[in-house]
């Protein structure tokens, strides 16, 4: 009597025909829509990205990257997400400390404020590294100024928050860990002291926003120019030269951003150390 119970189960055939199917083929549309909202291309790194994109959009239920694409054009959400997916770069305190102990010297010897510009800042080593650099160098905070700008929401978050493991100190002196870090089991918090000198914003450099910022006397970029080919990497530099404060803005580059020096700068060598000054 109950036999129409049992009829009532749908098909099997329905059931697979509302299945999704994956399709990831070609990621070039994705890539290059990436590449000129960002500015960052990935020519040398397509299949390790191209594995990044399909779990991306598996976590993100997307079924093809042209589904992707089209997600891309109007969600916001994803944009963030994708960004900060594919702009994780690893960094730790002083790195090519060198250039920052150059200007630190040079700041000394004057008793104005200065401001400084760190893009990208990433997780925040470059710029609190600055910040105690300059304190270490008896600059008193009120001359402090520093302003550290990334693309990537999820390291500025963190930045923000500064907590870092051993790892990320292996190059920090042990009188500066103990005088600027506060430290619970194996993480290393930033003192406020340091913290209320930068200030962290997710921001692209291409979006003209950046002009909000105002003008620097010192403006660090150090390992963001070599993901971008030669004619973005120009366009970078000139905006960036339009945050210097004067010619006698310091611009701190790292050593593989770029091959030729671009036409907006003057290289410079002072003390067996490399920087620019606008033309």
């Amino acid at each position: 009597m109950f036999g129409w119970f049992k009829s009532k189960k749908p098909p099997e055939s329905t059931e697979k025909a509302t299945q999704k199917v994956e399709s990831f083929l070609d990621p070039s549309a994705v890539l290059e829509k990436f590449t000129a909202i960002t500015g960052i291309h990935f020519k040398k790194k397509e299949s390790i990205t191209t594995s990044k994109l399909i779990h991306f959009c598996r976590n993100h239920h997307l079924y093809s990257f042209d589904e992707l694409y089209s997600r891309l054009q109007s969600d916001s959400a994803i944009l963030e997400a994708l960004i900060n997916v594919l702009t994780v770069n690893e960094t730790y305190f002083f790195r090519e400390s060198r250039q920052i102990y150059f200007f630190v010297e040079k700041v000394s010897r004057n008793k104005e404020k200065v401001r400084i510009l760190c893009a990208p800042g990433s997780t925040g080593e470059e710029p609190y590294s600055i910040a105690m650099a300059l304190l270490e160098g008896g600059i008193p905070a009120q001359r402090i100024e520093i302003i550290s700008l990334d693309i990537n929401s999820d390291v500025v978050a963190l930045a923000r928050e500064g907590r870092y493991n051993a790892r990320s100190l292996h190059k920090t002196a042990s009188s500066v860990q103990e005088k600027y870090f506060i430290k619970e089991d194996k993480i290393f918090t930033i003192s406020d002291d340091v913290k209320r000198l930068v200030s962290f914003y997710t921001l692209n450099i291409f979006d003209d926003h950046l002009f909000e910022m105002g003008k620097f006397d010192i403006i660090f970029s150090r390992n963001m120019l070599i993901y971008f080919d030669e004619s973005t990497v120009i366009r970078a530099v000139e905006r960036l030269g339009r945050l210097a404060r004067s010619k006698d803005t310091y611009l701190f580059f790292g050593h593989a951003d770029f091959v030729k020096t671009p036409p907006t700068l003057l290289e410079r060598y002072e003390e067996g150390i490399k920087f620019y000054t606008i033309r």
